[in-house]
């Protein structure tokens, strides 16, 4: 039977329910923590959920904070990494450009099976003393102010609590009732399905094609989540550690319409006339189950109150599956709340924490959502999207990702205070970047961009590598901001280069289109009067020494391509002001 009452009371069992409970119990062990879900044991291994691959931020949360490292590299699978290919579908994979790490990553990550994660995670929270109920709905909740206690109500009963957690997934409990839901700018739609049989990439390349295979020399590839992109749309491929493997398809409305794919032999087709080769390899398998989401992006006004409520996970937002994010989002919100509600268990309730952890947390849900909306142009471009990866990238790991792992969120309202105002300015140059990327994308004449076969991401040695190691170096509060500062300053380099690399790509015919869509102009936080604006009149050896190591990187990495017009001529006009240079490129060594 129910309880009358609890400290907390989480409506859902699934990921986020499951994981807070488990954190809330080893961090305050004598707290009383009910934990309400619909569905009962057994549960399915495989389970169909979207979410099955995690990034950097998640997997700390999971391997470090809930002390489920070995779990996850003995029961599920280590993952290697994003890896992508870009090109013409139509053709062979082979001559696509392949954009990933060149070994594993060192900073962990993995791919989940949700089914057993879950089920394991139901009896770590029944063996850490977490009441759980399954088979119980949650039918609403009354939340009140000051120290009356909330009331839940479910289908077996009425319970109070001092703190309620909505985890309730896409039901969204309290994001309905408390008129929170904001809309998203990203208008895209998916469908999935699993197989019960590993699918590999290299599968889909004749063993003939020798060079190709040789760049996995430890037959290490398929273990990345690989995205096969295209104008407008990107498939995964995710392996399970039972053998599984989840397909999915992510299209923009733009480019795709829903009721192209929104039934198995309709995303069938899609497949067989976007992806041949992925087709091939899969028509003749059993679709273990389907599942769509239309326009399944949204956002929210809030996602936790010092009035002891909070949402967490799809409950409170979803921003897109592109990178992986949902898991970190997840995460964040766990830890804000687990954070809040262990300060007000010890009597130390502090509602300017909760506003700043809150408004960090919508900060980035909206940054994220700016980074992966409007990108369906670029995927077609490998030099594109290999130049939106390395900063997205570096910009993930710069302050996201360490605020997290040095736990940031656990100090005080005013250093959070602090480090909020630094991500501000992240979240700005991040706008600017995307700006660029995307009139760079709009204003680009060619079908298809593969400048090279490979771009190692990240590639050694390079920065973009230097920042992801940095990632497991522990720092305290003011080292860790030293560094973000810092960082910034190497951001304002980084988006500078791709400036560099997009004015080149469109060149004159194409520069007054893109200041338009881009809105670029001289106030913008960039290095303008970097000395690479000027180097095109210099010798190739010069012209490396004086561009600097984050160029130098990028250069390396997608290549470069010889402008008609000198660089500097091309700014100028692209900032609406009177030319410095000639029109005619001198020198062509550059």
């Amino acid at each position: 039977m129910l309880p009358t009452s609890a400290d907390v009371v989480l409506c859902g069992g699934g990921i986020a329910g499951l994981t807070l409970a488990y954190q809330l119990r080893r961090e305050n062990p004598e707290a009383s923590i009910v934990l309400l879900e619909r569905t009962r044991r057994p549960l399915r291994e495989g389970a169909h959920k979207v979410g099955e691959s995690s990034v950097e931020l998640a997997s700390h949360y999971y391997g470090e904070i809930l002390g489920l490292k070995e779990e996850l590299e003995t029961r599920h699978l280590k993952k290697n990494g994003l890896r992508f290919f870009v090109g013409d579908a139509a053709g062979a994979l082979s001559d696509r450009t392949e954009i990933g790490p060149v070994e594993f990553p060192l900073v962990p990550s993995y791919q989940i099976d949700r089914g057993r994660f879950e089920s394991d995670m139901r009896q770590r929270c029944e063996d850490a003393g977490v009441m759980l109920f399954e088979g119980v709905s949650v039918r609403g909740v009354e939340i009140r102010s000051g120290e009356t206690p909330h009331r839940v109500r479910t289908d077996a009963g009425v319970l109070e609590a001092r703190w309620v957690v909505d985890a309730s997934g896409r039901r969204r409990i309290l994001q309905k009732q408390l008129d929170l839901r904001r809309p998203s700018p990203n208008r895209q739609s998916g469908a999935w399905f699993r197989v019960a049989e590993r699918v590999k990439v290299s599968e889909l390349v004749p063993v003939e094609e020798t060079q190709w295979h040789r760049r996995d020399v430890d037959d290490v590839r398929w273990l990345s989540t690989v995205h096969l992109v295209g104008r407008g749309y990107w498939v995964w491929i995710i392996p399970l550690r039972n053998g599984f493997t989840s397909i999915g398809l992510v299209a923009d409305a733009a480019h795709h319409p829903f009721d192209g794919f929104h039934k198995p032999e309709r995303l069938m087709a899609w497949l067989q006339a976007h992806e041949p080769r992925l087709h091939a390899r899969i028509a003749h398998l059993v679709r273990e189950d389907f599942q769509v989401r239309r326009d399944y992006s949204y956002l929210t006004e809030r996602m936790m109150s010092a009035d002891r409520w909070s949402c967490v996970g799809e409950a409170a937002a979803f921003v897109d599956p592109l990178y992986s994010l949902g898991g970190d989002f997840l995460v964040m919100s766990n830890a804000y709340t687990a954070r809040a509600i262990s300060d007000d268990l010890a009597g130390r309730h502090n509602p300017a924490v909760i506003e700043e952890l809150n408004a960090l947390w919508l900060q980035l849900s909206q940054d994220a959502s700016r980074t992966l909306s409007h990108n369906g142009a670029m995927f077609p471009h490998a030099d594109i999207l290999g130049a939106k990866l390395w900063w997205d990238f570096f910009n993930y790991w710069a302050f996201m990702t360490a605020h997290f792992v040095q736990e940031i969120w656990r100090e005080d309202a005013a250093c959070l205070a602090r480090f909020r105002t630094l991500q501000e300015r992240f979240y700005l140059l991040n706008h600017r970047a995307q700006s660029i990327l995307e009139a760079w994308a709009a204003a680009e004449p060619a079908i298809h961009r593969n400048t090279k076969s490979w771009i190692g991401l990240p590639s050694f040695p390079s920065v973009l590598l230097d920042q992801h190691r940095a990632i497991l170096n522990p720092l305290d509060p003011d080292a860790t901001f030293a560094k973000m500062e810092a960082d910034y300053e190497t951001g304002r380099h980084l988006v500078t280069e791709v400036l560099v690399h997009a004015l080149r790509s469109v060149g004159s015919a194409g520069v007054d289109e893109f200041a338009r869509l881009s809105g670029i102009d001289a106030g913008w936080d960039l290095h303008f009067d970097d000395p690479r604006f000027g180097s095109d009149a210099l010798d190739r050896r010069s012209r490396l020494e004086g561009i600097g190591s984050v160029a130098r990187d990028m250069e390396r990495a997608i290549g470069r391509q010889v402008p008609d017009t000198p660089l500097l001529s091309l700014l100028d006009r692209a900032l609406g002001r009177a030319t410095s240079q000639p029109s005619v490129v001198h020198n062509a060594q550059v």
